[in-house]
């Protein structure tokens, strides 16, 4: 089972498809790769309730024009199962229907941290989504690189899971990054963040060639075993985490 756990494939809908010929295609690419399952990761940017439901309401709009041309397809598609990509703005504890902006009925979120310089506040509202029973999902985390070193060590402190980009693999500048988040438990979840079919199109198949070679087979296994465990509504435990080294002078 291959699993993208990150995307924008919803048509006119964010900076992500801009029409429905263009999600379609998306969508076939992936098929062709091996992607069984798509996770649909809009944008969400809450500043209150109000923009919750406007947000949920234009989804479902944009979902229900896709559904018709998915329905019609002549070629097998990846199943698509609904989420968004949520913007840390403050305290998103506060907003009603909260529960509804999680991937696939579940209470893992994916959430997209500020570009700006975290601080303690920063940390605070992850915590208290976990608290509040919502599960964090830190998207592309390769993002946060300028980040100072205690507070990127203070989401393993919160059992909060990882992201990474599949076109980050690979990537020379990345390499040491990924190496090392490997290396000590803190890459959980991949996804492609395809928002398009050229500058930011599907490369699950390349993540997993690179993977596989550089960590082994059973490195990729366990990543599309966790978006799995999400996705059937079940508990990733921190105690179940796994680090790999890479093999030999790759």
């Amino acid at each position: 089972m291959m699993i993208d756990f990150h995307s924008h494939i919803l048509p006119d809908f964010d900076d992500g498809a801009n029409d429905v010929n263009m999600s379609m295609a998306m969508l076939s690419a992936s098929k062709a790769m091996g992607v069984d399952v798509v996770v649909s990761t809009s944008h969400c940017y809450p500043t209150s309730s109000r923009d919750v439901d406007k947000f949920l309401s234009e989804r479902d709009r944009a979902y229900s024009g896709l559904k018709e041309a998915y329905e019609r397809a002549d070629s097998p598609m990846p199943e698509i199962r609904m989420g968004s990509e949520v913007h840390l703005i403050g305290d998103l504890t506060r907003f009603k229907r909260l529960k509804e902006l999680c991937v696939a009925d579940t209470n893992y979120m994916l959430v997209e941290m500020p570009m700006s310089p975290w601080n303690d506040d920063a940390i605070d509202n992850l915590y208290k989504l976990s608290i509040s029973g919502i599960k964090p999902i830190i998207a592309h985390a390769e993002r946060n690189l300028s980040q100072t070193a205690a507070l990127l060590d203070s989401l393993y402190e919160l059992d909060i899971l990882i992201q990474i980009n599949s076109e980050s693999f690979g990537m020379s500048p990345l390499k040491k990054f990924t190496d090392g988040m490997m290396r000590n438990k803190m890459i959980h979840i991949i996804g492609t963040d395809m928002h398009n079919m050229t500058t930011r199109r599907p490369t699950m198949d390349r993540a997993k060639k690179y993977i596989s070679k550089r960590f082994g087979d059973e490195c990729w296994e366990y990543l599309m075993g966790n978006a799995q465990t999400i996705l059937n509504g079940e508990e990733i435990s921190y105690r179940s985490l796994r680090g790999f080294k890479k093999r030999g002078i790759f």
